[in-house]
């Protein structure tokens, strides 16, 4: 955790060291809502829906491209119905992960298009199941306490302070080992809809330069 949140400030300090040239920062917000699932467990599950939450930081490298940084809270896994129910499992995993995404954005009149790797740490797992026992032993599959995912995306540009996005997330490595029972490995894979709001702050000179005034 302590890396990752180096990692964020490690970001956030070169892009503010680029906004002191001619590059445009801005900052904002961001709350959303994602549906989430999970590849290569032996149990029949679908898609779980959960809230992420954070904040980003952007700057303008030129006329089309923006570079954004973001820390956000975010929840993954996956989900089932009751076991008497054939065409569901009756599985239930909750991943909650700190994410310092870095994305690239192409900006073109109201609409944008994003890509970029993301970097997410571990905080809180939880594994359930309704049948007397699950059909591997938990202890000896532990989940990893990163992941390293793909993220890409597109979305609109409302004004100057709003604007909402679709992104689909993907992990580029297993985070968990691959469990008995299935051939595939073990990837978190998302999409997310999410509402940014942007934050305005009044600048040190501009405040010295009103003083003056």
């Amino acid at each position: 955790m302590q890396k990752l949140f180096l990692f964020f400030v490690m970001s956030i300090c070169c892009l503010d060291v680029c906004s002191q040239g001619k590059l445009n920062s801005k900052f904002g917000l961001k709350l959303g809502l994602g549906m989430h699932t999970i590849t290569g467990f032996p149990v029949k599950t679908h898609p779980k829906p959960t809230l992420m939450g954070g904040m980003w930081v952007q700057i303008k490298i030129s006329k089309s491209w923006t570079m954004q940084s973001e820390l956000s809270i975010i929840g993954k896994g996956a989900a089932g119905e009751k076991h008497n129910k054939s065409s569901y499992g009756d599985y239930f995993l909750r991943l909650s992960y700190f994410e310092v995404p870095i994305l690239f954005q192409y900006n073109k009149k109201k609409g944008y298009f994003e890509f970029g790797p993301a970097l997410a740490a571990l905080v809180n797992t939880g594994e359930y199941t309704d049948r007397p026992a699950f059909p591997f032993q938990t202890d000896l599959y532990p989940f990893s306490n990163k992941d390293f995912t793909f993220n890409l995306g597109a979305g609109y540009v409302f004004n100057e302070k709003w604007r909402v996005g679709l992104r689909l997330i993907h992990s580029l490595l297993p985070v968990r080992k691959q469990l008995p029972g299935t051939s595939h490995q073990v990837y978190n894979r998302s999409i997310v809809l999410a509402v940014s709001r942007q934050l305005h702050f009044k600048s040190s000179r501009t405040k010295q330069s009103e003083d003056i005034d």
